[in-house]
């Protein structure tokens, strides 16, 4: 079966002799092989080029054949296009009968069936490809084995042909497959083809002199090679035919599967190759020294970033360019896409920050990384090239936050600008390597009714909550590690009158509080210097001085413990905070031993006494074996017994088993106990059927 090469000559300046180019081709090859050759004339609006200057009455358009594309056997398409005297068949693209819309990808389709049909039928399709560039243009070049760009020795046509080039490279074409031929050529050049040679970076493949006496039409529709052989223009076309036919046809079609078919994964790519190539790369851009101050020097200057983004580009496709064992377009934009990532951004990270299905990416070692889809763990088959190149992303996060890592300092949390949490550590503490665990940051608000529909909680949970919120209860939610503790926090500051002042307190910033009136501090780890550090206890006590009317803690984790029941204690009613504990019972043993952290000598008696006159309700969350997150308590403060801190459960979760794909299954149960607080509630004007309280839900 024939699989045509295909031969585009395309400029984005008008005037430059590229039909004519186009056509002298067409013939020349045609003369040197004996095959069957096309010339396609894909001028837009209208394909009238190649007519006018063969002199052709009644060229026949591809787009005519839009209707029966899918239908027309291609053996009957082999007459369709016009023979010229030199056995070319000429064919247009389009005509003003057949103008369709090419910007729908319905249309391209039709015409890339058409295009398959007619290169079954050629050895070989010389296309003229308009100035104007647009669907079609992309399309003629993905379909294309050679580029021609034609210029002539004057500057405006030098800087058009630096633009095309530059454009080509940008898409990722080999550099093989680009030839620059010099056309009009005269003895005393503004421009001399050595001048051409090192703007373009590249060789000339083939000089056209100027002939005064040549004509702009062919006379008769005879084209050089077929009417004056030894004519200087014709051992010139000659000449670029030559180059362009070199190849032979087995490496032809190795190379056309490479290219067409490499991007659907249909051929099997070498890893180590990339890896080799890319390392090859990341060498040469050690030199750059802007690249190692992208942080500090760039800041949100989207021009020198850009400017870098050029560099690290063309300095990688100059490597590629060198390097002949890559060869598919879709590798190449590949490698140069994830160098950029890598030299600019967060290398193999970039892809998995930008999957919305992905919470935490966890980076055991350069060659280990996993990823939490719904609650559940799944390892990725990205990779660092090695530690070196993960240590360098682990610094290039943290570098605009003024923070360090290295031997004296080996761990660190830090923030991304989407506010994502980051902990990183690297040897000697982690001994495989740098290790790395991101948070995502949430750009989607998750409210109560999504939480519902997780099954996180029910109707009638919400409804208690909400009222307990409203009437200013103190609540505790607890739970383990990416239990969604957070996210409940939110979801329950949520529900805090909107006239009403708050103040949140974070290691970092991740609540989304829409209210009007919010003010939302930070803590801040000590610099370099070790100094400057301010804790979450030292916000928590000036926040005391702030007129709040809410305070939210993201996090209870030491002696701000302390600080945050006095608060609840001493008038700040509706006070919101998280704590890291297995069950209700266990985060009031946590909080007690958090307490001690403030470095008070208390009583063990006092500190339960302060927390049952602090605490109102704890919420108790755990991420199942499933992925799913719930709540499994909601639980009472009621007193002590003792030396026993009493709680009364108000709603469970009752587990009853798994369903086919392995679900948990179960219901939300109230346990019967009425809670003391709905005094608290019909006080704030709140009414709550008692019901709810002794009703399986």
């Amino acid at each position: 079966m024939i699989v045509a090469r295909i031969f585009t000559v395309y400029s984005s300046k008008g005037g430059v002799g590229k039909t004519f180019i186009a056509v002298n081709l067409a013939s020349a090859i045609r003369e040197e092989t004996g095959r069957s050759v096309m010339l396609l004339d894909c001028n837009l609006p209208f394909s009238r080029d190649v007519a006018s200057t063969m002199e052709i009455e009644n060229l026949r358009s591809m787009t005519s054949l839009l209707g029966v594309a899918d239908s027309v056997k291609a053996d009957l398409l082999l007459n369709y296009p016009v023979t010229l005297s030199d056995g070319v068949g000429a064919l247009g693209l389009a005509d003003r009968e057949h103008l369709p819309d090419f910007t729908d990808s319905s249309v391209l389709k039709k015409v890339g069936v058409l295009a398959d049909k007619f290169s079954a039928l050629f050895h070989y399709i010389v296309v003229d490809l308009g100035v104007e560039y647009g669907p079609v243009t992309d399309f003629i070049f993905e379909k294309s084995d050679r580029i021609v760009l034609p210029l002539e020795c004057e500057p405006l046509s030098l800087l058009s042909a630096i633009d095309d080039l530059d454009m080509l490279m940008e898409r990722h074409f080999s550099r093989e497959i680009i030839h620059v031929v010099i056309n009009r050529m005269t003895e005393h050049p503004l421009v001399t083809p050595e001048m051409v040679s090192r703007r373009l970076g590249r060789e000339i493949t083939a000089a056209i002199p100027l002939d005064p006496k040549m004509p702009f039409t062919m006379n008769g529709g005879k084209t050089f090679p077929s009417a004056l052989p030894k004519h200087p223009v014709s051992r010139a076309i000659e000449q670029l035919s030559l180059q362009l036919l070199k190849g032979s046809a087995r490496d032809v079609v190795q190379k056309q599967k490479a290219d067409r078919a490499g991007a659907d994964g249909e051929f099997e790519v070498d890893e180590e190759s990339v890896k080799r190539i890319k390392l090859q790369i990341h060498d040469n851009l050690l030199d750059i020294a802007e690249l190692k101050r992208i942080d500090v020097d760039t800041g949100d200057d989207p021009e020198k970033l850009l400017e870098l983004q050029n560099l690290v580009r063309h300095k990688a496709i100059e490597i590629l360019d060198r390097d002949t064992s890559i060869r598919s377009r879709s590798l190449r934009e590949r490698i140069v896409r994830e160098v950029l990532q890598e030299a600019l951004g967060l290398g193999p990270l970039e892809d998995l920050l930008e999957d919305e299905s992905i919470s935490e990416i966890m980076v055991n070692s350069a060659g280990d990384i996993y990823v939490e889809r719904k609650g559940k763990l799944h390892k990725t088959d990205k990779t660092f090239l090695s530690n070196e190149q993960l240590l360098a992303i682990i610094e290039r996060i943290i570098a605009p936050l003024g923070r360090r890592i290295d031997i004296s300092s080996p761990m660190v949390d830090a923030r991304l600008k989407d506010g994502s949490r980051v902990n990183a550590i690297i040897p000697p503490l982690s001994i495989n390597g740098p290790a790395l665990t991101i948070r995502k940051f949430s750009s989607d608000t998750i409210g109560i009714k999504e939480l519902i529909a997780f099954g996180t909680l029910n109707s009638q949970i919400s409804e208690f909550l909400q009222a307990a919120v409203k009437s200013r209860l103190n609540i505790i939610v607890s739970g383990g590690t990416g239990s969604g503790k957070t996210t409940l926090l939110n979801v329950l500051s949520a529900f805090i009158p909107s006239n009403e002042r708050i103040i949140t307190v974070e290691d970092s910033a991740e609540l989304q509080l829409k209210q009007p009136h919010v003010i939302t501090l930070e803590a801040r780890p000590p610099n370099i210097e070790g100094k400057g550090e301010v804790t979450i206890r030292d916000l928590v006590k000036n926040t005391l001085r702030m007129r709040p009317d809410r305070i939210v803690v993201g996090e209870c984790r030491a002696g701000e413990a302390l600080d945050m029941l006095q608060a609840m204690n001493t008038g700040h009613d509706g006070s919101l905070t998280t704590i890291h504990a297995n069950s209700a019972r266990e985060a009031m043993s946590r909080l007690e031993t958090l307490v001690m952290f403030a470095g008070f000598e208390l009583p063990v008696k006092t500190i339960k006494e302060q927390i049952v006159g602090a605490i109102d309700i704890v919420i108790q969350l755990s991420r199942l074996k499933d992925g799913s997150r719930k709540i499994l308590q909601v639980s009472e403060i009621t007193g002590m017994e003792g030396d026993v801190i009493t709680m009364g459960d108000i709603f469970t979760f009752k587990q009853e088993g798994l369903d086919s794909r392995g679900r948990i299954q179960g219901n939300f149960v109230s346990t019967g106990y009425v809670p003391r607080c709905l005094g608290i509630f019909e006080e704030r004007g709140i009414s709550m059927p008692r019901e709810i309280f002794w009703t399986t839900t």
